[in-house]
């Protein structure tokens, strides 16, 4: 167990000072250089360069940045979205029992990426649009989790002694049920990024991507642009699909 878990911080710490060394001594990958293409990895260029002669160390680099850039605020976007929803079935259970929970069943029994993508199909791609397909996407099965911790805290000796000194419910809710659901937004947080990632990477291999033109392309877009040449710069395809998978392995946290 001590070797994986060498292994698993040693992969995490090498694939963090890749991008760390990337980013500050790197440009962004936003111009092109075809006097350069399928450069074969250098000193210089120590990951080579893609057909069309961009640094693929950087577009690693600047790629996973921005994955994370997206990935991290859109989740914590989704957990406060379900908290607030939380809130309003524990002071409303008529919004609960008649529009929440029906509503989130629905959500739930879809795919999160047909949701996302009949989003950016309706709305286009761009940082808006991806948000709010994350958002819709993964709202259901958090908001269900915390709706379950909900009621197993209302049930408690504090929130129920509060209750009975004429405390609201709001108060309740805002005093003693969510630091106890904190938890468990923990664990929903950095369980969920991994997933958020992958979505991104997906979107990006679909040709759906925001910041293109401060970062470079995406991850998921540098495996659907170098896939047709892989013969040709293999280093091109490798290189963005280690760095999806370093991700994951970098925000899905600690696991017992």
């Amino acid at each position: 167990m001590k070797t994986l878990n060498l292994l698993r911080y040693g992969t995490i710490s090498l694939y963090l000072v890749l991008v760390i060394f990337g980013i500050l001594f790197k440009s962004a990958p936003t111009e092109l250089n075809l006097k350069e293409s399928f450069l074969p990895p250098s000193f210089d260029f120590p990951f080579g360069k893609d057909r069309l002669g961009r640094d693929v160390f950087s577009m690693f680099a600047y790629g996973s940045l921005a994955t994370f850039l997206f990935a991290f605020p859109a989740r914590v976007l989704t957990l406060a979205v379900a908290s607030l929803i939380g809130l309003v079935s524990y002071t409303n259970p008529f919004f609960k029992k008649n529009i929440f929970s029906p509503l989130s069943s629905v959500f739930v029994s879809l795919p999160s990426l047909l949701l996302a993508l009949l989003v950016v199909q309706v709305f286009g791609a761009g940082p808006a649009p991806l948000f709010l397909a994350i958002v819709l996407g993964d709202w259901a099965q958090a908001y269900e989790t915390v709706r379950a911790k909900i009621d197993e805290v209302s049930t408690s000796g504090y929130a129920l002694a509060a209750s009975c000194f004429g405390a609201s419910k709001s108060y309740v809710f805002r005093a003693h049920l969510l630091p106890q659901a904190f938890q468990i937004l923990k664990v929903l947080l950095f369980t969920g990024l991994p997933a958020v990632v992958m979505t991104l990477a997906i979107f990006g291999f679909l040709g759906i991507s925001a910041g293109g033109s401060v970062f470079g392309p995406g991850l998921g877009e540098q495996i659907a642009f170098s896939k047709d040449y892989a013969q040709n710069a293999p280093w091109s395809l490798v290189f963005p699909t280690l760095g999806i998978l370093g991700l994951v392995m970098t925000v899905g946290g600690k696991r017992s």
